[in-house]
C-alpha cells in the first residue's frame, strides 16, 4: 500500500507539472530577423486586415474608415460604413471575411456603436460589393450587440469562424468594468459562440436559457476591490428576452483582442492582463477563465489580485507574460513562403513592438519560441494567401508591412483586374451551381488564389509561367504531378511559394482542373 501511494503521488505531482503555467514575459527579442519588413502604404489607426481571395485587403481604421488596399498599396475607401464612435480604444475595429465569401460576398465588422450613455460593442454583417475604383457595403445589418453602453474601453471584437463554418466566436472585453466578467447576466467578459446571423448557437452551456430582464451598469473602477462595490450610475433594461447566458460559450476575460482555432481544431485566445499578465489560454466548452477574481498580473495601482494557483476551479492560461507584451491579435500560420512555420501562431505586440511565434504540442501546450522585435506597434499580423506575413502599426498615421524571407526577391503579386461589377455580386444561383467542367474547374481556380502568381489571358500575376497554352508544354501527368508536389524551386533559382495539393483537392477536382488546362490557347 506504502507502494501505491508514492506511485500516485509521484504520478499527480508529474501531472501537475505537465500542466505548470508558463512565464514568457522574460524572452529575450532575437536580434536576427529571417523576413524582411517592406512598407507598402499608411493609414489612420488602422486595426484588422482581412485577405479577400484575390490578394486583396479589407483593413479597419479605429477614426471610422475601411480601406480596400492592393498589395501594391493603392487604396479605395468603402463607403456605407456604419458610425463608430472613436474615443480611446474605441472605434472600427475588427473586419472579417464570411467562411463563405466565395459564396455569399460578405463581410463582418466589429465596432464601438454610438447611443446614449456611451458606446456598446456592435457585430454587423454586409456584403461587399467591389466596382471600378468603388468598393461599398451593401446591405449592412446589425446581427449582435450588448445595448448596455457606457464607459470604458477593451472592447474584444474578436471573431474566430468554427472549423465546420457553420458559427462564429465572439470575444467581448470587460470594459475595463471588471465584474461584469463574472455576471452570466451580462455579455461583457465573455466568448459568444453564435450562428453565422447572430442568434446563440446550438449546444451552447446553457442553451435555451435567459437571463436578468435587466442588468446594473458600472463605470470603470480603479482595481478589482473597488470594483466590488462601485456604485451603479444607470440600469439597462433588455427590449427582450436576455440571450446572454444562451449565447455564452467560456467566461472570465478582460480584453480577448485575439481569437483563432487552430489547425487540430482548438480555439486559442490571447489578451491583455493588467499589470503583468497577459494570456494565452486554451477555450473549452463552458470554462471560466477567472478575470476579475485571479490574475498572474497586479492593478495598476498595485493592488493585488489573488494568483491563479489559488482557485482550482479556474482554468489558467498555458502562457502568461510578466511582463507584458500588450497583445494586439492572435493568429496561425499556414503558407508556402514559411512553410516551417505551418502550424506556428503569431502574436503582434504593440507596447514590445515584438511578433512572437508560439508551437503547440498537440496535447493543450504551447510554448513561445521567438520573439523578434519589429519597431512597430503592432496591431496586427495576418497571412497572405501567398504565404507573405502582413502587418499594421497602431500609430496615425500607420503603417502597413510585408513581411517576406530573407533574400527573397519576390515582388509583391498584383492582384487580378477588376471588372466593373464583376466581383461585387454574390454569384446567381445558376453560377454557384456551376454549368459545365470549365465553370467548375474556374472556381477552383478562383478559391485557390492560382491567380495571384499565374496569368490567364490578361488576368494575374507574373510570378509563375502563364497557364496558356501549357497543355502544348505539358502533358496531363506532368501537370497532375505539379499540382500536387511542385518543384521546391522557380526557374530562377527562387523558394517556389506555390503550395503542394496532395491530400487537399479530390481526384474529381483535379482532374477538371487538368483538362481545363490542358484547353487554354497559347494565344490569349
Amino acid at each position: 500500500m506504502k507502494h501505491l501511494t508514492i506511485a500516485a503521488l509521484s504520478l499527480a505531482l508529474a501531472s501537475s507539472s505537465a500542466y505548470a503555467q508558463v512565464n514568457a514575459g522574460e524572452q529575450k527579442d532575437d536580434p536576427n530577423l529571417p523576413f524582411t519588413i517592406t512598407q507598402v502604404t499608411t493609414l489612420s489607426l488602422p486595426w484588422r486586415i482581412a485577405f479577400l481571395p484575390d490578394g486583396r485587403m479589407l483593413i479597419t481604421e479605429k477614426t471610422g474608415g475601411l480601406q480596400l488596399v492592393t498589395q501594391q498599396g493603392e487604396k479605395t475607401p468603402v463607403t456605407n460604413v456604419p458610425a463608430v464612435l472613436w474615443e480611446g480604444q474605441g472605434g472600427m475595429l475588427g473586419v472579417f471575411t464570411s467562411p463563405h465569401y466565395a459564396q455569399d460576398h460578405s463581410v463582418y465588422l466589429t465596432y464601438s456603436e454610438p447611443g446614449d450613455g456611451g458606446s456598446s460593442l456592435a457585430l454587423a454583417r454586409a456584403q461587399l460589393k467591389i466596382g471600378d475604383n468603388t468598393a461599398s457595403l451593401e446591405n449592412l445589418k446589425v446581427i449582435w450587440r450588448d445595448g448596455e453602453r457606457g464607459e470604458g474601453g477593451q472592447f474584444g471584437a474578436a471573431i474566430a469562424f468554427s472549423p465546420d463554418s457553420k458559427y462564429l466566436y465572439l470575444s467581448s472585453g470587460d470594459r475595463q468594468r471588471m465584474t461584469p466578467a463574472q455576471d452570466p447576466n451580462q455579455p461583457l467578459g465573455k466568448i459568444l459562440r453564435l450562428t453565422l446571423d447572430g442568434k446563440p448557437a446550438p449546444g451552447n452551456p446553457m442553451a435555451g436559457k435567459t437571463g436578468a430582464a435587466t442588468v446594473p451598469i458600472i463605470n470603470p473602477p480603479d482595481d478589482t476591490e473597488k470594483a466590488k462595490p462601485a456604485p451603479v450610475v444607470r440600469t439597462y433594461t433588455f427590449p427582450g428576452p436576455n440571450l446572454t447566458p444562451s449565447e455564452t460559450w467560456a467566461s472570465g476575460f478582460r480584453t480577448p483582442y485575439g481569437l483563432a482555432f487552430a489547425p487540430d481544431g482548438r480555439l486559442w485566445e490571447v489578451e491583455h492582463g493588467p499589470r503583468g499578465g497577459d494570456e494565452l489560454n486554451l477555450i473549452e466548452r463552458g470554462k471560466n477563465y477567472g478575470w476579475p477574481l485571479v490574475s498572474y498580473g497586479h492593478n495598476y495601482n498595485g493592488v493585488p489580485i489573488p494568483s491563479p494557483d489559488t482557485r482550482a476551479d479556474l482554468a489558467k492560461p498555458v502562457i502568461y507574460w510578466d511582463p507584458v507584451i500588450a497583445p494586439g491579435n492572435l493568429m496561425f500560420y499556414k503558407g508556402a513562403m514559411f512553410p516551417q512555420w505551418d502550424g506556428s501562431a503569431f502574436v503582434s505586440g504593440l507596447s514590445t513592438e515584438a511578433l512572437v511565434r508560439i508551437t503547440f504540442d498537440g496535447k493543450g501546450g504551447a510554448q513561445a519560441v521567438d520573439r523578434w522585435k519589429v519597431g512597430h506597434r503592432v496591431r496586427d499580423v495576418e497571412v497572405a494567401p501567398d504565404g507573405a506575413l502582413w502587418m499594421v502599426e497602431d500609430a496615425k498615421p500607420g503603417g502597413l508591412f510585408r513581411l517576406t524571407p530573407v533574400g527573397m526577391a519576390v515582388a509583391a503579386p498584383k492582384a487580378p483586374a477588376a471588372q466593373p461589377g464583376t466581383p461585387a455580386q454574390p454569384p446567381s444561383e445558376s453560377a454557384a451551381a456551376g454549368t459545365s467542367d470549365a465553370d467548375h474547374a474556374k472556381s477552383i481556380i478562383d478559391n485557390n488564389n492560382c491567380l495571384l502568381c499565374h496569368r490567364i489571358g490578361r488576368t494575374g500575376g507574373d510570378m509563375g509561367p502563364s497557364l496558356n497554352g501549357v497543355g502544348t508544354r505539358r502533358t496531363a501527368d506532368q501537370i497532375t504531378s505539379t499540382i500536387m508536389s511542385p518543384p521546391a524551386k522557380t526557374s530562377a533559382g527562387t523558394t517556389n511559394p506555390m503550395p503542394p495539393y496532395k491530400d487537399k483537392i479530390s481526384e474529381e477536382d483535379l482532374k477538371k482542373l487538368v483538362e481545363y488546362l490542358r484547353t487554354l490557347p497559347a494565344t490569349p
